[in-house]
């Protein structure tokens, strides 16, 4: 969805409701960044994004342990597209300064495109940027995680810390009268940092696509946190359930640890690479972090000891790009940059996966609808009058109030010829070519458990959002890989990042059945009362060939990169153990999405908050 302009009031809104909490609350948090640097810490996390605040709380919690944060971006100003749902929600934040603003690598499986992947640059990270979505995969999505040789990594051992982070708050009895919400509270938790709780406001056409999944025998599940994130339900999402503003890894994890003498975070600087020691037994130690501003004019770095361990936080792009540069990585690529090979692990930066999206665009006839937000300042003026006086109406809402997550056979009457071809196909021939031997023999394992999905009813293959007439379709389990590959010795200078979208021509076949079956939605009873007509890709675009080229055209990110560090055996292209210690290296972990080693059907914030709060508890040696 395209963000929503927040130039209608927005300097008055953020003045009158912001801007005297700004003052007190930036002002303190500004000192905790800036404080004078210990030449120490017992751990230095690197990135202060969802994964790593959510670390650096944990470990801080025991006042015995010094933990330092370094943030490559800077704190917000609590601007209104930051921390409103209606417009932080819609990516208001999408393309600022809080944003890294790269793309992917054009290739001519999109079109020759370069599709952009907004990740945040700023403290909170992506969970500042992204649609506020806290789910949870289907249970089988990581009991296959396990099955891959990842002991410790399946839903029963992830159960506690998904709860663990969160606290839930149910909605609104006026919400659960007209939308009929339901929830299971065993499934949740209520005393974690992480707010998750329903709007009081739901856009009224998403009754339509409740009763349309209706229609095609599609129920509403119970709730999509016990592990059953498969046919439609309602969706929290990360908002305060009184202020009804945006709750990311800051507000969760800094602002509740920033008062800590032993916890520092530093932001505007990047690091620049891990400083390392080899003894005379050969074993690589990470014994400092080195960094620089993220202005950086060619200064000297800076640098802190790690006493303990250094973690990883960076991100699915750079927290390879931070082991590259610090030669471990692939030898050839090193030489290519001229870094010395500390520890040759080649499936650095290998794995990458994305999930990808394709819109399907009706117009409408429905008198409330999102738009009005962009489109009529009067409607505008009403939804934010009523914000800023019961903290209610339209701007509470992120969107998203329902998914549907559905396997290929409760789409798709393919499902059998589908899998016939992916069982016969070479999926090896589709890898990146700088893919390397014990990554493929990881992938090889990877293909099983995919192909075995095509069948399976326990996972959701494809995604189905609505947002007032526009279908969005999410392929949640691709066989298509990319890399990720610093570009030089010098992180400033950038990285490639190749997602390897639609490679595999699997992955296209299963977005055509997905277009076919948004048709099927639009053409129900429910559907038509509001008179839906087809604008994108248009009815008239029927054939395979002519669906592909539209999929190749239009598709882009759902911004949830993975598996670039991930968690397996070094023989098969894992980077780090199930402990998420970096093979080779000693005081080395990696604690974000990039160890994820199959990316879940479900948006991903959930799933790394649960990993980040499992790793604090593997860190400190404590078993739930």
């Amino acid at each position: 969805m395209m963000p929503i302009s927040s130039n209608i009031a927005s300097a008055v809104l953020f003045q009158f409701l912001f801007g005297t909490a700004l003052a007190a609350s930036r002002l303190g948090q500004l000192a905790a960044a800036n404080q004078t640097l210990r030449p120490s810490y017992d751990y230095v996390v690197i990135g202060a994004g969802t994964a790593g605040l959510a670390v650096a709380n944990r470990l801080s919690e025991d006042s015995n342990n010094s933990v330092l944060v370094i943030e490559a971006g800077d704190f917000d100003l609590d601007e209104d597209y930051m921390i409103i749902p209606a417009l932080g929600g819609a990516g208001g934040a999408i393309g600022t300064k809080y944003d890294w603003n790269i793309s992917y690598a054009a290739s001519d499986a999109v079109a020759g495109r370069a599709i952009p992947i907004p990740m945040g640059k700023v403290v909170g990270g992506s969970s500042k940027l992204n649609a506020m979505v806290l789910q949870r995969g289907s249970q089988s999505d990581y009991d296959r995680w396990a099955d891959l040789g990842n002991e410790g990594w399946d839903w029963a051992s992830l159960f506690p810390y998904f709860k663990k982070s969160e606290t839930f708050t149910p909605p609104i009895d006026e919400i659960i009268s007209e939308y009929n919400v339901t929830w299971d509270l065993a499934a949740h938790g209520f005393s974690g940092y992480v707010h998750s709780t329903f709007p009081p406001f739901f856009w009224p056409t998403i009754a339509f696509f409740a009763r349309a999944l209706g229609e095609l025998g599609i129920p509403i599940s119970r709730d999509q946190a016990t592990g059953n994130a498969l046919n439609g339900f309602w969706q929290p999402h990360t908002q305060d359930p009184v202020t009804q503003t945006r709750v990311s890894a800051e507000e969760a994890y800094f602002d509740s640890a920033e008062s800590r003498p032993n916890f520092h975070l530093l932001s505007g600087h990047q690091v620049t690479r891990l400083l390392t020691e080899t003894g005379s037994n050969g074993v690589v130690t990470v014994a400092g972090v080195e960094f620089a501003p993220s202005n950086s004019n060619g200064e000297d770095p800076m640098s802190v000891r790690v006493d303990k361990e250094a973690i990883l936080a960076a991100g699915a792009v750079h927290s390879p790009q931070v082991l590259q540069v610090s030669g471990i990585g692939d030898p050839n690529l090193l030489a290519d940059i001229g870094v010395e090979t500390v520890v040759d692990l080649p499936a650095v930066g290998q794995n990458f996966q994305d999930h990808i999206l394709v819109r399907v665009g009706y117009s409408i006839n429905a008198p409330v609808v999102a738009a009005n937000l962009t489109n009529n300042a009067t409607f505008f003026q009403e939804a934010l009058e009523e914000y800023l006086l019961d903290r209610t109406g339209p701007l509470t809402s992120a969107f998203g109030e329902l998914l549907s997550f559905l396997p290929l056979s409760t789409y798709s009457n393919a499902s059998a010829e589908i899998h016939a071809a992916a069982v016969a196909q070479d999926s090896a021939a589709f890898l990146p070519s700088n893919t390397t031997a014990d990554f493929l023999k990881g992938y090889e394992k990877q293909v099983a458990v995919l192909n075995e999905k095509l069948l399976t009813t326990d996972s959701g293959l494809m995604e189905f959002i609505w947002q007032d007439g526009v279908l969005i379709v999410g392929l949640q389990h691709p066989y298509s890989r990319g890399t990720v590959r610093t570009i030089s010795a010098n992180v400033f200078d950038g990285v490639a990042a190749d997602s390897g979208y639609l490679q595999n021509p699997l992955d296209v076949a299963v977005l055509v059945e997905a277009i076919r079956f948004v048709r099927q939605i639009a053409a129900t009873a429910a559907i038509g009362e509001l008179d839906p007509v087809e604008l994108l890709p248009g009815p008239e675009v029927t054939t395979d060939e002519a669906l592909e080229q539209f999929i190749r055209g239009t598709s882009s990110s759902i911004y949830h990169p993975a598996g670039t560090c991930a968690i397996g055996a070094r023989e098969d292209g894992g980077v780090v153990d199930s402990e998420l210690r970096v093979h080779g290296v000693k005081n080395l972990r990696v604690v974000d999405a990039s160890v994820i080693p199959l990316l879940p059907g479900a948006h991903t914030m959930g799933t790394v908050y649960a990993v980040a709060e499992k790793a604090a508890d593997i860190i400190k040696g404590v078993q739930q």
